[in-house]
């Protein structure tokens, strides 16, 4: 009896942890990473590079709550409390005459968590080449699907925005074989589709418009898998 109202209490305890977890501010300005990671937040991955055209090597990098706690996921019309450890995408840039660095964007909701059991870790790596900053995910479900898919999303600062220029959907059928890939630029409003299976080389393309009224920013693209970018596509 004792040992089950202590596992009753540390549910009950992080249920109610979870309902008061806000997302901290981050700093304004600092010398390094250190300084923008808040108290009980890990780094979990970094990237390097001229964002913003000044020769400067500015910082894109995307931190973990310790700890894990409970929040509302929502899609769509569904909604469902996950546990997990929430994250957050956090861009500074570089100025040499203060030779320090200074917040330009913090985001809460693009990076995905690891919120179901029966997927691998869904974020892969972030970059940043040529001005683009480009961050990569997977999904990869242990049980339940034979799909999988690999999505990469990139944005290139511009009106004081980071806006999404492009983006990759590489999804492969574990069972039939079956593969697609859909790349999309969003500059020239167009999209190259690519349909084959993994036992050849050969595949199917084409090129095709997409209707766009305008484009997308980090501010505006909440999180991945939620722009309807096409019937029944989703990025």
């Amino acid at each position: 009896m004792k040992l089950l109202l202590t596992i009753l209490f540390l549910l009950n305890f992080g249920l109610a942890f979870g309902q008061n977890f806000y997302y901290p501010e981050i700093n304004g300005h600092g010398k390094n990473i250190i300084d923008f990671i808040p108290h009980n937040w890990i780094l979990l991955d970094s990237t390097r590079g001229d964002l913003n055209n000044d020769r400067s090597n500015d910082l894109a990098f995307i931190i973990q709550y310790r700890d894990s706690v409970s929040l509302i996921k929502r899609e769509g019309d569904f909604s469902d409390t996950v546990i997990t450890q929430p994250r957050i995408l956090i861009v500074v840039f570089y100025d040499p005459e203060t030779k320090q660095y200074k917040l330009i964007e913090q985001n809460n909701t693009f990076i995905l968590n690891h919120d179901n059991p029966n997927m691998e870790e869904p974020f892969q790596d972030i970059s940043i080449s040529k001005g683009v900053l480009k961050i990569d995910f997977q999904v990869f479900m242990n049980m339940g699907s034979w799909g999988m898919s690999n999505n990469d999303y990139k944005f290139r600062y511009n009106d004081k925005e980071f806006v999404l220029i492009g983006a990759d959907y590489n999804s492969t059928n574990r069972s039939s074989g079956e593969t697609e890939d859909r790349s999309y630029d969003f500059l020239s409003k167009t999209v190259k589709i690519s349909t084959g299976k993994t036992s050849t080389d050969k595949q199917k393309t084409e090129w095709r418009k997409i209707r766009m009224e305008k484009l997308k920013t980090l501010k505006t693209f909440i999180q991945p898998f939620t722009w309807e970018v096409e019937k029944d596509y989703f990025l």
